[in-house]
């Protein structure tokens, strides 16, 4: 059986979500891991201010995971689908990061980053699904934002 356009897109669509979903909680389950072994290496505990030293880790790990991914010959569904990981994770960073700040700070970096990325796929003409992805991280973190979830990394 071969499935028409509309369907494929409808498909492509729920793949996006529900994988998106399942690796936001891989994103976050791996960043408790690594922060939690850095502080133990260094003798930490979770009373103590957590060591920026296991957030670097995370955040290099991370990248070095997406270039690969990105870098290799994999179809675009799971390109676009691993992409709202990389982007959870950077504005759930610059959420943490800049917690104290107004609502508006926040949202002006999410913007600027998030905007960036729309111009790469704007000039690299990557396929719909790119903007998807990076659309429905949009309308969760602004969720997470909005209703003031809280994201605990450690």
């Amino acid at each position: 059986m071969k499935l028409k356009l509309y369907q494929k897109n409808i498909l492509s669509v729920l793949v996006i979500v529900v994988g998106g979903f399942i690796l936001f909680n891989v994103a976050f389950l791996l960043a408790a891991i690594v922060i939690n072994a850095t502080m133990s290496v260094l003798g930490m505990t979770q009373n103590e201010a957590p060591p920026m030293v296991g957030s670097v880790l995370y955040m290099l790990l991370f990248f070095l995971i997406s270039w690969f991914v990105f870098r290799s010959q994999l179809v675009d569904i799971i390109k676009a689908t691993f992409l709202t990981m990389p982007l959870v994770v950077i504005l759930a960073m610059v959420g943490i990061s800049l917690y104290h700040q107004s609502k508006w700070v926040i949202a002006g970096v999410g913007t600027m980053i998030i905007s960036a990325v729309l111009y790469y796929l704007y000039k690299k003409k990557l396929s719909w699904l790119y903007y998807f992805s990076t659309f429905y991280v949009v309308m969760v973190a602004l969720f997470v934002m909005l209703f003031n979830v809280q994201v605990w990394i450690n």
